[in-house]
């Protein structure tokens, strides 16, 4: 009973430590895509990893 109870905690730590990880690793990347692209704005630049901005002349 009480090593499952045991059991349950360190899985449900286990969990949330990860969820917080991922949403900390997401923003971080989110940051450096935002710095990226203002960097490449101040530079004249168009930021090739984003497609769906280009547009083809037709």
């Amino acid at each position: 009973m009480e090593l499952g109870l045991v059991i349950g905690l360190v899985v449900l730590i286990f969990a949330v430590s990860t969820a917080v990880v991922l949403l900390q690793d997401r923003r971080a990347s989110r940051r450096a895509a935002e710095r990226r692209r203002a960097r490449l704005a101040r530079l004249g630049e168009v930021d090739v990893s984003t497609p769906s901005r280009l547009h083809v002349d037709r």
